[in-house]
């Protein structure tokens, strides 16, 4: 069964990064998402589509070197 979406402390183990900079994305808007209750959520659109724009923008600082 495919995952439709993370809790963010498996957002964290399965993009690999700290829940400072998590939570910064968050704060941002850069990554979106969601509450149930008390619970924060993050959709797998979401991640993918937080995951395509930041390769996006490495690329596009690489090229400028």
């Amino acid at each position: 069964m495919d995952q439709k979406a993370y809790t963010v402390n498996q957002f964290i183990d399965t993009h690999r990064l700290g829940r400072t900079k998590t939570y910064e994305e968050i704060d941002s808007g850069r990554l979106v998402t969601y509450k149930v209750g008390r619970r924060r959520f993050i959709s797998d659109r979401a991640a993918d589509e937080w995951q395509r724009r930041h390769e996006e923008d490495c690329k596009r600082l690489l090229g400028q070197m």
